[in-house]
């Protein structure tokens, strides 16, 4: 595991990577020239996704990371018109993107985050027991170097906002069996230091179900977070409050992952 000091350090470097996604939206920013951009932001108004899940639907965060070779393309696009359909048939929605742009840590390196969700855990059992299935999930191996399924049954339902002008953050934790409720207590002390700079937490998800290409354990918190503008984290890990608290998040886990993310919708 790397120290928390370590973390700090990568975190708090200059400049933006931008990890390529394998989109469309994504690639067509990377070609645009600088005037382009200029121009685009301009005219484009600020979208927002809203997510409005029934009670027991079936949340999910899907982590991923494309392959990028010719093979990897075609095989990928046999799966969208292929697979996705059949999941569709059985309430399947995809709700928008969250794609890794700027300093990140953790020993997953997706390009981005899908946020999709099922009716309920009984529809996505009905899609993983379609006899169409199984050939196009073996699929997966010749798409994405590895890829990360998140999800958490809903009880109450889930109402979740995403805007294109935000800015979003994820922390991905394995806490500390001996040693949980430090981790607990550091989120706890920084609610007000992210109120303060322009954030607000807008989603936890708690020992959620994963299934992954690389048979990766299951965390034991994703934690969301909302930002006002592009520098809102960076000022956080600036501050008093967060240097007062940090050793918590090194007590409380045994790894812990972080990824700067901005919308797709």
């Amino acid at each position: 595991m790397h120290s928390l000091s370590s973390i700090f350090r990568l975190l708090m470097t200059s400049g933006v990577i931008a990890l390529t996604a394998g989109c469309s939206t994504l690639q067509a920013q990377e070609s645009a020239t600088p005037s382009q951009k200029v121009a685009s932001a301009a005219q484009d108004e600020p979208k927002s996704v809203n997510i409005n899940l029934p009670a027991n639907a079936l949340f999910s965060v899907i982590g991923f990371d494309y392959m990028r070779t010719d093979e990897a393309m075609q095989a990928r696009a046999v799966f969208q018109s292929s697979a996705i359909p059949i999941a569709v048939e059985n309430g399947f929605t995809r709700h928008g993107a969250l794609l890794v742009d700027g300093p990140s840590f953790g020993t997953f390196k997706p390009q981005g985050f899908l946020l999709t969700s099922w009716p309920s855990q009984e529809a996505f059992n009905r899609f993983e027991n379609d006899p169409r299935w199984p050939e196009y999930s073996e699929l997966r191996r010749s798409i994405w170097n590895d890829i990360r399924y998140y999800r958490d049954i809903q009880a109450e339902g889930l109402s979740l906002t995403l805007r294109s002008d935000k800015f979003y953050t994820l922390a991905i934790a394995y806490t500390d069996p001996d040693n949980a409720a430090d981790y607990d207590e550091y989120l706890a002390r920084l609610e007000g230091e992210v109120a303060k700079q322009g954030g607000k937490f807008i989603l936890k998800l708690f020992d959620p179900n994963l299934e992954s290409l690389s048979n990766s354990k299951s965390p034991d918190q994703l934690t969301f977070i909302e930002w006002g503008d592009a520098e809102g984290a960076s000022r956080l890990l600036q501050s008093d409050t967060y240097k007062a608290v940090r050793h918590l998040a090194g007590s409380g886990t045994t790894d812990l992952s972080f990824y700067r993310l901005r919308p797709s919708l």
